[in-house]
């Protein structure tokens, strides 16, 4: 679309919006408003808008440049709409209203983001984590060296008690604890989402309910984390 819209066409830019206020962007051409290709730009664009909002992540999306295609896009961006899922998971994720704004190019938002450095940091004494759905792993390492490891076998994926979840956590960090003077920091590995340490959809949590997963579940590692392991 975009060597087809060189000449006759016009600018567009998508913007979707997450936690913090960070901002990811994208410009492209598509065919002016009105002149027979509405459906075209709508498809091109929503394509555009799905995949900035799933690699992403977000709860609003912003169009600037089109009131046509962005007119199509509330509508498919709505519950009842074509993305209905998308609107009700990313409103789970970031517990935000999910909104879509209209707006001049001249209004279109920047790119906003920060980056942290992650890694490379062996000193002190460690724990490694990772929940698997099978299986626990925890390591306790001191200065980059490994002193301890174990694999247990559990269940998270059919159990609907948090209180399981959390035990079996705890447990594996008690034990990696046991085995250091201390513990300086804590690094977990698992699938789903996760923001600002906080658990928001996993699939370790298949079986709880909602109500226990906004209750016991959401902030089960900041617990863990928080409470006292040696």
């Amino acid at each position: 679309m975009r060597e087809n819209t060189k000449k006759d066409g016009q600018d567009i830019v998508v913007a979707i919006e997450r936690n913090k206020g960070y901002i990811s962007t994208y410009k492209t051409r598509i065919y002016k408003d009105n002149t027979g290709h509405d459906s075209e730009n709508f498809t091109f664009i929503e394509r555009i808008v799905k995949s900035l909002l799933w690699v992403a992540g977000g709860y609003k999306i912003i169009i600037a440049g089109s009131g046509i295609v962005g007119d199509k896009i509330k509508a498919a961006y709505t519950y009842g709409g074509l993305r209905e899922f998308d609107v009700r998971f990313m409103e789970r994720v970031y517990e935000q209203k999910f909104e879509v704004i209209i707006c001049s190019l001249a209004d279109a938002p920047r790119d906003k983001s920060s980056a942290s450095p992650i890694g490379r940091h062996l000193d002190g004494c460690r724990i490694g984590f990772d929940a698997g759905g099978s299986d626990r792993k925890v390591s306790a390492v001191v200065n980059g060296k490994s002193v301890y490891s174990e694999e247990v076998v559990w269940f998270p994926k059919t159990n609907p008690d948090p209180e399981y979840h959390y035990e079996g956590i705890r447990s594996a960090m008690k034990t990696a604890a046991s085995h250091m003077p201390r513990v300086d920091a804590i690094g977990v590995s698992s699938a789903g989402v996760y923001i600002d340490n906080r658990i928001m959809v996993a699939s370790l949590f298949l079986k709880v309910s909602d109500e226990d997963f906004n209750k016991k579940v959401k902030n089960m590692y900041l617990a863990n984390c928080n409470s006292k392991l040696q």
